[in-house]
Formats: C-alpha cells, structure tokens, sequence
C-alpha cells in the first residue's frame, strides 16, 4: 500500500510540474499573437532594372578583385545574366589591358547587356505557345 502512494505522489508531482506555473495548479495559455509582415522597402522593380541591380554588383566585384562566387546560380543569375557576366568580365580585362576601364563604363554596359537580354525574352515569350 505504501509503495502505491510513493508512485501515485510522484506521479501527481511530475504532472504539476508539466502543467507550469510556481503554484501547480492550470496555468492561462499565452495569448496567441498574429504574425506581421512587414511591406517590401522598395517596389517591384522594371525587368530591365532588376538585371541591373543583379549584374552590376558581382561585374563590380569581379573588378575589384573580389574571390568568383561560383556558378551563375549561386549569384542568383539566370543562365543569360551569367553568359552576360562572362561576357563583360573578358571584355573589361581586355579593355584594362590597354589602361583603366573609362568612366561609367560597368552602368553603360551593364545597361546595354541587360537591354539585350530582355529584347531576347521578349522575342521568345512572343512566339506561339503550346506544343505543336
């Protein structure tokens, strides 16, 4: 008899320290709270805008002598930003080649490649859809 006791004790005691709270007794649940997003800092920006803002910074970087990041898709570049990328790294070391890179000329290209990278999806995206 005495044995049950002990476990029926230690059983009621553990259970009260499951429920919470210092007295043992129920304890109020937290009040749930909503989740709140914050709104993005900035608008959505122009396709053209938006293969700027990913190309300049790693042509930038690349430039600078910065480590190669890897792959195209560890940049966060699409196969055409990444061929893009390429393209103006070989140009810039040929250009530096023959002296400083003139100024302006990273937002110029950049501009220029981004332009004709959009024009490309533009003309695919405008062809018949579907299977044939």
């Amino acid at each position: 008899m005495r044995r049950r006791l002990v476990v029926g004790l230690v059983l009621v005691a553990s259970a009260a320290g499951c429920a919470g709270g210092s007295t043992g007794g129920p304890t109020a649940a937290a009040p749930r709270t909503a989740v709140t997003t914050t709104p993005p800092t900035t608008m959505p920006q122009s396709p053209l805008a938006d293969c700027v803002l990913a190309l300049t910074p790693w042509l930038q970087t690349s430039l600078d002598g910065g480590t190669d990041p890897g792959d195209y898709q560890e940049m966060g570049l699409s196969s055409a930003q990444g061929g893009a990328l390429r393209e103006l790294q070989r140009r810039a070391a040929a250009l530096r080649a023959q002296g400083p890179l003139p100024s302006g000329w990273v937002a110029t290209e950049v501009q220029r490649a981004c332009t004709s990278i959009i024009a490309a999806r533009a003309t695919v995206t405008a062809g018949p859809t579907g299977w044939p």
